[in-house]
């Protein structure tokens, strides 16, 4: 189970986790000869729709999972939401990339801010706390402006409540009530910036180009390469994302998010155990792109160089957006297959060469 040997072509990959990004990981699975088999509750759950086999079962089945396990040669998993218990089930019977120590990590805030504290790698002041109590007491310890955020289960803003007087807390508070948060300093950066790594088995690092991105109300609106960013910083966020999947054991690729500060210093603001929003652009910008890097990493394939061929923006496609998709040819499309186009939700994607 724990050869390093690469998986021959017909080897059957399962991913845990059906939407966009799954979907996106399926194609470039079979771009390189493998087989897909996509396990997600959700019936039409996007990636099913480009995969060869499907399972509809509960994260939490672990007769489904064991029988799932069985029957691929390795396993990954697209969003970070995936409880660990399901990870420990399938990595008895094969492989699953990344490791269970970095899912872990990267689902809870607060454990992922302490793993960057003990590895001195800067990030925002933060506080944690576990009911409404503590948090009126904790809000004591830093002044405001801060942000609240629950410890788990949230993305694209979502679990987020930013306080800007010691007198908004009480009704903040009341929001998150005996929900374990975290509160962070609100950072007043000058630039939002991600880098896109990969870790192979062996050990082996490929980094692409540090990303530009623009958020609105906490969701990834666009990403731009190359970033307005000096060399030195930009080798400063390589370094930081490569002592992370080091320390990790990581196998695959992650999503490393960075406030650049006024007076330009780095802080991590997120880790993403997965292939990341802001490296869509590699499937314009890049001869292997970060679904197909993935891929190569967890199959045991050498990992491509992450080069830059072109300079993209990459922008996301929301809700009704996704109809004049239909009518675009100055760019790279990508659709994502969801029935649902409600406001707000991402449809899909295109990169423009700039």
């Amino acid at each position: 189970m724990n050869e390093k040997k690469p998986l021959p072509v017909g080897s059957v990959i399962g991913i845990l986790g059906g939407g966009q990004l799954g979907r996106m990981l399926s194609i470039s699975a079979s771009q390189l000869g493998f087989r897909t088999h996509i396990f997600d509750p959700n019936p039409k759950a996007p990636a099913k729709q480009v995969t060869n086999l499907s399972s509809n079962f509960d994260y939490k089945d672990k007769e489904a999972l064991e029988n799932f396990a069985s029957n691929v040669d390795v396993i990954t998993f697209e969003f970070e939401n995936i409880p660990a218990e399901t990870i420990q089930t399938c990595q008895k019977i094969t492989n699953v990339f990344p490791n269970v120590r970095s899912l872990s990590t990267c689902q809870d805030r607060s454990t992922e801010k302490k793993f960057l504290h003990a590895m001195n790698i800067p990030s925002s002041p933060f506080v944690t706390a576990k009911s409404f109590n503590d948090i009126l007491q904790s809000v004591d310890t830093m002044d405001p402006p801060l942000i609240l955020k629950t410890c788990r289960f949230g993305y694209d803003g979502k679990g987020q409540k930013i306080i800007y007087s010691k007198e908004e807390i009480e009704s903040a508070a009341s929001e998150f009530n005996d929900t374990p948060v975290i509160l962070e300093k609100l950072i007043d950066f000058k630039l939002e910036i991600s880098t896109i790594i990969c870790r192979d088995m062996y050990g082996k690092i490929a980094v692409f180009d540090p990303t530009e991105n623009h958020h609105q109300n906490g969701i990834l609106v666009q990403s731009k390469v190359p970033a307005n960013i000096p060399f030195s910083l930009a080798s400063d966020a390589i370094l930081i994302a490569s002592k992370i999947v080091n320390a990790l054991k990581y196998v695959g690729v992650m999503g490393v998010e960075f406030f650049v500060t006024k007076d330009n210093e780095l802080l991590v603001n997120e880790l993403a155990p997965r292939v990341h929003n802001s490296g869509h652009w590699t499937q314009s910008g890049c001869l292997i792109n970060q679904f197909e890097q993935h891929i190569r990493a967890i199959s045991g394939w050498p990992i491509g160089s992450g080069k830059r061929h072109s300079n993209v923006l990459m922008q996301n496609v929301f809700g009704e957006e996704i109809k004049a998709l239909t009518k675009n040819s100055d760019s790279s499309v990508n659709i994502y297959g969801k029935d649902d186009s409600r406001e707000g939700r991402k449809m899909g994607h295109k990169n423009f060469l700039t």
